[in-house]
């Protein structure tokens, strides 16, 4: 006898309530706001990824180095060559790439963290000089590379110091850079120079790390270079953070 069951048709499905699928809806809805205030937040707090940046400057909220005098930058920590070998010669990678984030940041932001500032001082006997271009951090302008030269004490002459300096100069000038050469000796000082200190690597290339600067001037006017030249530094009307740093190449340190 066949099964009275098995001619009756099977019982409808049931469909969902009509709230399941507005609630669903809200959630969805609810879930993209929140992430998109979170992406938005990451975006505006972290300038200093180039990716962020790029999207800031499309959303016309960037905004170019203030063109401070040197009577009007901020106040800030000074330090000589030693100082800054001691401060950051045995931090770890991790810890210099937080600190540069930060460094890069608070100069995208227009120095909204003063505490971070730092005044490069001391004398460097200069190694290299090129041309800085549309893939650097900023341009028109030029970057010098020089050595710390450092005396022990006041009856020893200057000698090399573990400590390379990056300076990077704004400027339209185009004979500017063959005024500073090889050889030449720069001399930082936190006034009138007001050189910040940008970015920070380490070498671990020999028994003694060797610690690299990139500094910025942050105050802009008239720039002595030697005894009779001078040349006018002026405020980056653009940045660019994906530009490298350091701006010379690695194995110029060598």
């Amino acid at each position: 006898m066949p099964n009275r069951r098995d001619k009756e048709p099977p019982p409808p499905k049931k469909r969902p309530p009509a709230f399941y699928w507005w609630t669903l809806v809200n959630v969805l809805a609810l879930c993209l706001a929140v992430l998109s205030w979170l992406l938005c937040l990451h975006v505006f707090r972290h300038p200093e990824i180039p990716r962020n940046y790029e999207i800031l400057r499309k959303l016309h909220r960037t905004t170019a180095p203030l063109p401070l005098t040197e009577l009007e930058a901020p106040p800030g920590e000074s330090a000589d060559p030693r100082a800054f070998y001691r401060r950051y010669a045995a931090l770890s990678q991790e810890d210099l790439a937080k600190f540069n984030a930060a460094l890069m940041r608070n100069y995208l932001t227009n120095l909204r963290e003063p505490k971070l500032i730092q005044y490069a001082e001391g004398n460097y006997r200069v190694d290299k000089v090129r041309r800085l271009g549309e893939d650097d951090l900023f341009h028109p302008g030029f970057a010098v590379r020089a050595q710390a030269m450092v005396a022990p004490d006041e009856f020893t002459e200057p000698a090399p110091w573990p400590v390379m300096i990056e300076y990077l100069f704004p400027t339209s000038d185009e004979k500017a850079p063959g005024w500073i050469a090889p050889g030449d000796i720069l001399s930082v000082a936190k006034y009138p120079n007001c050189a910040m200190l940008l970015h920070v690597n380490r070498t671990d290339s020999g028994d003694t790390p060797v610690v690299c600067m990139t500094v910025v001037p942050i105050a802009f006017g008239a720039f002595q270079a030697g005894k009779d030249r001078t040349f006018k530094l002026q405020a980056p009307m653009e940045l660019n953070p994906a530009g490298p740093l350091p701006a010379f190449p690695p194995a110029a340190e060598n």
